[in-house]
């Protein structure tokens, strides 16, 4: 069966992964930082805005390996995307609403690409 929602992200690691254990399971939580850049019409490279991407990863050898990774480590990231809803008050009304992140299967370390001219 083929899984047709893959999320693939290269970017650095926000900070150090946080282990959380409940007493269901072990799992960890972090964020990574993706710029895009190109190129302009005068050949010169630009950047656009940084975003922040949340990823959980549930396999327990998974969550050992990110132990090893620092605040700006370059990652690969393949995994899927999921949501989870949750509630916040509003003026004293319940509203609800929806989170995404991405649940991470595999995680390496991305070889640093220099930019050429």
């Amino acid at each position: 069966m083929a899984n047709n929602n893959t999320v693939k992200l290269v970017g650095n690691i926000g900070s150090e992964a946080h282990i959380i254990k409940t007493e269901e399971r072990t799992f960890a939580s972090f964020s990574i930082a993706t710029t895009d850049s190109y190129k302009d019409q005068d050949d010169n490279w630009l950047e656009k805005d940084t975003i922040w991407h949340n990823l959980v990863a549930f396999n327990p050898k998974l969550v050992e390996a990110l132990k090893a990774f620092k605040k700006g480590t370059r990652l690969e990231v393949t995994g899927s995307l999921s949501y989870r809803d949750f509630q916040i008050e509003d003026n004293g009304r319940p509203i609800t609403k929806k989170e995404a992140s991405i649940v991470a299967y595999k995680v390496e370390q991305a070889p640093l690409t220099k930019k050429t001219t």
